[in-house]
């Protein structure tokens, strides 16, 4: 092995979410893949590149499976690469994770300012949070250095941090979530400590060039950082932070191949006709996390109005709404899970009859090769986020459709309309156009089909997840001919 490929190998992933959790099922230890773009997208390159993945231990058994060392390798079945948990206390769970993070960040990152629910007593226990991180990065530096890699907002504070220690550690972080404008950035008032945590970062990664160009304007106008003149580097402090555009994608191969397995056949047949038993029924999928920022009250209001406007479809089409819950022990989404679910009810009271109802709503998590198979099904999918970093649904769909047809609509708000200019792109607040690009899509040709979705798909197989982070790699400055080494765990 090459001293860089040695060098690679000790890659140290850093992110608040965990890519596998224990729970304990009538009395048995089970490991569970963990939901979120994420991880799904991060996961298959640990197993590739191997290392170290440090995460927040929040399983309910997740202690009992890693003991003393608080480490582990994984997957369970075929072990690539090593998981580091972290142990956080209730209140930095309670102040950091459930308050700083997701009710201060969350909303002001997407520009949902009204859900911005900021306490003052939050900052302490995300600074807190922040270096329980630190101190397990150390550990694991210990033995052998190595890269660190930062991922999302929960850890902003964290390169600053790890530099502070370790000033030779290239640090890199990729922001998953959109980067608001200064105008909006200006509200939180720790905002410096948050820029210069970042900023001591050799590579600062966002999902479009107009999230990066965001961060450049809030260094510029916060900290009177000097922005080069291409808009790539903010100097600040004597230090220089590369800003780079590398959209997040999907492992495309897992989707492709798994798509055609006989099981996901049988599946996706059985899916079919139960959800359209009568010749010539056609479907239309969804598959969010229970978020606001997914845009699902809007989609249904868009669904409700389709079968107003269009009622010929009334027992000719069906939508199935996968809905993942998520940070339930937060009130605001406790609240909006119940709104979409009477929501639901209302639309299938109004439309529904003779056995058939409009939207049919799962609510909580699906296995893979369901999902492949919802996807294989789908006539159409709709992805309708009022903002978005990227949505890796959308992908996946494309990825999936092995057949290379159906349909995906997307809305422009997501960082993947971007990317995926194939596919319907539609407006989430006007739901009117939703309504019309819905109808569009199901009347679309077959030769039209089969032009955007080859098209689509191409793109998808070219821009993998692979390429990204080959793409991340070389931004901190190392050399991506050594992506395929590998640690022993």
């Amino acid at each position: 092995m090459t001293p860089a490929a040695s060098f690679r190998s000790r890659l140290i992933v850093v992110s608040n979410r965990e890519p596998y959790e224990h729970r304990r099922l009538r009395g048995r230890l089970v490991c569970q893949r963990t939901d979120g773009g994420l991880t799904s997208a991060l996961d298959p390159v640990l197993r590739r590149l191997g290392g170290t993945w440090i995460a927040w231990g929040s399983g309910s058994a997740d202690r009992e499976a890693v003991g003393p060392t608080g480490a582990l390798n994984v997957p369970p079945e075929d072990p690539a690469y090593r998981l580091r948990r972290v142990w956080l206390s209730a209140d930095e769970v309670r102040g950091a994770y459930r308050g700083y993070a997701n009710q201060v960040l969350w909303p002001l990152c997407h520009i949902t300012l009204d859900r911005v629910a900021y306490r003052k007593s939050y900052w302490p226990q995300y600074v807190a949070m922040n270096r329980r991180f630190l101190e397990a990065v150390l550990r694991e530096m210990r033995p052998r250095p190595g890269a660190v890699w930062i991922h999302d907002f929960h850890l902003a504070l964290l390169p600053a941090l790890v530099k502070r220690e370790r000033p030779a550690t290239v640090v890199s972080v990729f922001w998953h979530v959109p980067w608001p404008g200064p105008e909006v950035f200006r509200i939180l008032p720790e905002r410096q400590d948050l820029l210069e945590g970042l900023l001591a970062a050799d590579a600062l990664g966002f999902q479009t060039a107009g999230y990066a160009h965001a961060f450049a304007e809030c260094a510029q106008t916060i900290l009177k950082a000097e922005i080069s003149a291409d808009g790539r580097f903010v100097h600040h402090k004597g230090g220089v932070t590369r800003l780079c555009a590398c959209p997040i994608s999907v492992d495309y191969q897992l989707f492709n191949e798994g798509a055609k397995s006989p099981e996901v056949e049988r599946r996706a047949a059985t899916a079919r006709r139960k959800f359209a038993p009568r010749p010539g029924m056609r479907v239309g999928l969804g598959v969010d996390r229970l978020d606001y920022t997914k845009g699902l009250l809007k989609r249904l209001w868009a669904l409700d109005l389709f079968f107003t406007n269009f009622p010929q479809y009334r027992g000719a089409f069906t939508f199935v709404q996968v809905a993942i819950p998520t940070r339930t022990e937060i009130e605001t989404y406790r609240q909006y899970r119940d709104l979409i679910t009477q929501t639901v009810a209302e639309i299938n009271g109004r439309h529904g009859g003779e056995g058939w109802q409009p939207i049919e709503y799962h609510e909580g998590r699906i296995p893979l090769d369901t999902l492949l198979a919802y996807y294989r099904m789908a006539d159409l999918a709709l992805v309708s986020s009022v903002y978005d970093g990227m949505n890796l649904v959308a992908k996946e769909y494309v990825a999936s459709r092995v057949d290379e047809t159906g349909m995906l609509l997307i809305s422009q708000m997501t960082g993947s309309a971007e990317e995926l200019t194939d596919a319907v792109v539609i407006n989430p607040y006007d739901l009117d156009g939703v309504a019309d690009a819905i109808r569009q899509a199901l009347e679309m040709p077959v030769e039209e089909q089969l032009r955007r979705m080859r098209a689509l798909r191409a793109h998808i197989q070219a821009q993998d997840v692979h390429a990204w982070v080959n793409q991340c790699l070389q931004d901190m400055g190392l050399p991506a001919a050594s992506v395929h080494a590998c640690d022993d765990g």
